[in-house]
């Protein structure tokens, strides 16, 4: 199937879900290695330590109670010994539901509906125990609350937990001001199974998510660990007056989402306005026979924000695609055409798959494609290519027509073992024998051997793109990367590529003043002139 095929099958099979759900669109040769990358998936449930400061005015910290509202204590010996006690269609402003956690996980549902305050936001929180595990929500066997009011009970299979308008309230009222945060999240997806609200045994959809957000705005989804999930989040399900619009997503670790065999589900899934990533981890999503199918982060989304993240593998890591659902109100969105991506290292591990940026589309419906900027800048791609076949290429960035442009300055990008004819690397992919966009280079730091354009004797793709300042790039084998043993991909002091960047002149105040510390945590970053590419200051 070509990939225009498997892009128009996932919008049949996500609308026939939709229906399915009862809401419509109305209702809204191979060269010596010179590193060797990681290969794990890390430790799941372990307390993530995002950077405290979220920059929105949102409670951070320990999961404490304090200011106006209700306390809701969730555990054994606390006042509510389970989550389904808890008077979840009630909540308020300042309210907070303090789940604790125990030796076995929580089998049981959430549905977060209420509207809070900037001040005093509706929050969900985790108490980790002595040994930072926090608490488990699970989906196997998981039970529902009688009283919750889902937006349709249709949607019952979509979510773990939960957020969206309750169908009895009016029509226009959206839930805001709502924090999900250091929580894990797991086994919402086939072939478990759960009791919906009457007390039916009910089939996880194959799209059921860890957390699924219907409808809302001023989310905040900080420090949990979501895997092994359909997709591990969905956010927004319609355009209009439904659409999910401010979402901050920090600090989490989210790995092993998606399907073994399909191409429909992924890390995260999200169609809203609005996004802002941060201090993540995303690790591989779940891969099968065909390897991974699914993409670590793909967004329909108008104003996205992905910044200072470590992204490992999927499909596609980051697949910038046209909105459908809410198309109407995100392609008249000037932030719809500019998307923004820096400080983030993103990783290709051993096994190759697509291009890891897609920036554009995927619906085919050419005139709802993006056709505006990505803004690529202080990244470090790494790439383990040494194990690559022959006739295995990797391209970089896709810019899906030549409406689509890149602005890519002072990145590292960074290919484990030289590129060779038949093993080619790029930074600009094709898709279907074509090439295509307008990509504009300024202070990157590129491995020897890695191409401006894909590429192989004998099976040049067609080349309609324009690559502007390849040449001037700085070319080496080695970054100076402080310990690459250790997958440390700091400078060091004397690194060849220290002082080699260019201006972030022109960039809307998107100032690089933070760096991704492994795992889950950030630091500072000393702006200096010029800068470093990359997305590590040197080490003093």
């Amino acid at each position: 199937m070509t990939s225009k095929g498997r892009m128009l099958a996932e919008l049949a099979f996500v609308t026939v879900a939709l229906f399915l759900s009862g809401c419509t669109r109305a209702c809204k040769s191979r060269p010596e290695p010179v590193l060797e990358l990681p290969r794990d998936g890390g430790v799941a449930g372990t307390m993530p330590t995002a950077a405290t400061s979220a920059g929105n005015g949102v409670p951070t910290g320990p999961c404490e109670h304090a200011g106006p509202g209700a306390d809701y204590p969730v555990g054994p010996g606390r006042k509510y010994e389970s989550i389904g006690a808890v008077p979840w269609e009630r909540l308020g402003p300042g309210d907070t539901v303090r789940i604790y956690a125990r030796p076995e996980p929580y089998h049981e549902k959430i549905m977060l509906s209420g509207v809070g305050h900037p001040n005093a936001p509706i929050r969900v929180c985790g108490v980790p125990d002595e040994n930072g595990q926090l608490p488990i929500i699970d989906g196997e066997d998981a039970t529902t609350r009688a009283t919750l009011d889902f937006p349709y009970d249709g949607h019952q299979p979509r979510g773990l937990v939960i957020i969206g308008h309750k169908h009895g309230d009016p029509w226009t009222l959206q839930p805001e001001h709502l924090i999900v945060e250091s929580l894990e999240i797991r086994g919402a997806e086939p072939p478990h199974s759960f009791k919906d609200k009457t007390g039916k045994e009910t089939a996880w959809a194959p799209l059921a998510a860890g957390i699924f957000v219907q409808r809302a705005s001023h989310v905040t989804i900080r420090n949990c660990v979501i895997h092994d999930n359909g997709n591990g989040l969905f956010i927004g399900t319609s355009g209009d007056i439904e659409l999910t619009q401010d979402v901050l997503i920090e600090g989490n670790y989210v790995y092993g989402n998606g399907s073994p065999n399909e191409y429909y589900e992924h890390n995260i899934y999200n169609e809203a306005s609005g996004v802002v990533y941060q201090f993540n981890r995303l690790g591989p999503p779940k891969s099968g026979p065909q390897g991974v199918l699914g993409a670590n982060i793909k967004e329909r989304s108008a104003d996205v924000v992905i910044r200072f993240n470590w992204i490992e593998d999927g499909a596609h890591l980051i697949d910038l695609v046209d909105s459908q659902e809410a198309r109407d109100r995100n392609l008249a969105d000037p932030k719809f055409h500019e998307s923004w991506v820096y400080g983030n290292v993103l990783v290709r591990g051993n096994k190759p798959s697509g291009t890891m940026v897609l920036y554009g589309g995927d619906s085919g419906i050419l005139d709802t494609y993006r056709k505006g900027t990505l803004h690529f800048f202080q990244n470090t791609v790494a790439i383990s290519n040494a194990s690559y076949p022959e006739y295995q290429s990797t391209g970089i960035i896709e810019l899906s027509t030549n409406d689509e442009s890149l602005d890519a300055r002072n990145n590292v990008f960074f290919a484990e073992a030289k590129p060779v004819p038949y093993v080619p690397v790029a930074i600009l992919g094709g898709r279907d024998g074509v090439i295509a966009g307008r990509a504009m280079l300024a202070g990157n730091w590129i491995s020897d051997g890695v191409r401006a354009t894909d590429g192989m004797p004998g099976k040049e793709p067609k080349l309609t793109a324009e690559v502007r300042g390849f040449d001037a790039s700085h070319f080496g084998r080695e970054p100076g990367f402080f310990d690459v043993g250790k997958f440390d991909f700091r400078p060091k002091p004397a690194a060849s590529i220290v002082g080699k960047g260019v201006s972030l002149d022109g960039l809307g105040g998107h100032a690089v003043d933070h760096e991704y510390v492994p795992h889950g945590k950030s630091a500072l970053r000393a702006l200096a002139s010029p800068p470093t590419p990359g997305a590590f200051a040197p080490v003093p």
